[in-house]
């Protein structure tokens, strides 16, 4: 049975824009539902605290962190057409990423088989620069490299299954022969990235792996890609930290795009990420939630998910 951790945090409610559909209540329903149940009630429950700029500007400019405290100083506003910020929506993504960094300690120096973070804003679409997507930064970039940074990881696998590309992450990485970035999207789609072709950068070739796919995609050919490129890429690159980035928004039932993912797919990624226990990474994984847009199938699929690990 594997020991897994909840990483979750109430302090994103003040980022809220009425009407947009990264809402607050994304991750209310997940910890009601975690919380009514009396299996998930047993797992531990860790916070999220605001990572400080040094942290932050692992992956992003300082350009990038005056900009968002400057438009949240001033009360809010737009970063592009889906991107909002409120006053307090510094401090929110802050909180995020943070609990996106408390869910790398919780495997690697704490000992859980797994974690799970429950948090919002997402962020892979924050790029070095610039906040976009719905994403103020990058969670799961920040994680990689805090793991690298201070806890002598030297070799991460960044797994994306939001439906969308994480171009910001891809970007973060692309030279970067010490970071492995595979994604499943829904292809041509926003951000219009993530090509097959697209490989990698000088010095890391082969380690970006793109798998794009058609609208209206099964859940059965979405896994057999899972299968076919990106377990071959994590056993030859041989990772010690597995990261998900993990959006539910491929789901049949997600209203933003047209991929036909059930919630026994999420399970199932979760089972084989789980049973890589041949690999430095040992089979331990860290999940952070990205998009997902229908209440009743983040739910059930975040409960999939962590029913696989506990199970593993």
């Amino acid at each position: 049975m594997g020991r897994v951790a909840i990483v979750e945090d109430g302090r994103h409610l003040g980022h809220f824009s009425e009407g947009h559909p990264e809402r607050p209540d994304r991750v209310e329903t997940i910890r009601a539902h975690l919380s009514s149940s009396p299996a998930m009630r047993a797992l531990a429950r860790l916070p999220a605290e605001a990572v400080d700029d040094d942290v932050l500007l692992r992956v992003h400019s300082q350009q990038h962190l005056d900009r968002v405290a400057a438009l949240c100083a001033a009360g809010g506003g737009s970063f592009d057409l889906d991107t909002y910020a409120t006053a307090f929506s510094d401090k929110a993504a802050r909180i995020s990423a943070g609990g996106a960094v408390r869910a790398v300690d919780a495997v690697v120096v704490e000992g859980f088989d797994a974690s799970f973070a429950v948090v919002r804003p997402p962020g892979h679409h924050a790029t070095t620069g610039s906040a976009m997507g719905f994403c103020v930064y990058n969670n799961v970039a920040v994680a990689v490299e805090h793991a690298r940074a201070t806890l002598g990881i030297a070799r991460c696998a960044i797994v994306d299954i939001d439906v969308h590309h994480g171009n910001g992450s891809e970007a973060t990485f692309w030279n970067d022969p010490a970071v492995l970035y595979t994604s499943l999207h829904e292809y041509p789609f926003y951000p219009g990235t993530g090509a097959l072709a697209d490989r990698g950068g000088p010095g890391a070739e082969g380690l970006t792996v793109n798998v794009p796919l058609a609208a209206g995609t099964s859940a059965a050919t979405w896994l057999q890609g899972f299968d076919d490129a990106v377990l071959p890429a994590l056993r030859a690159f041989e990772p010690e930290l597995i990261v998900v980035s993990c959006g539910f928004d491929a789901h049949r039932d997600d209203p933003l795009a047209d991929l036909r993912l059930d919630t026994a797919t999420y399970a199932a990624v979760a089972e084989r990420l789980a049973s890589l226990t041949a690999l430095p990474a040992a089979g331990r994984t860290v999940w952070v939630l990205e998009g997902g847009y229908d209440l009743d199938a983040l739910t059930a699929s975040t409960q999939a998910v962590l029913d696989a690990l506990i199970a593993a």
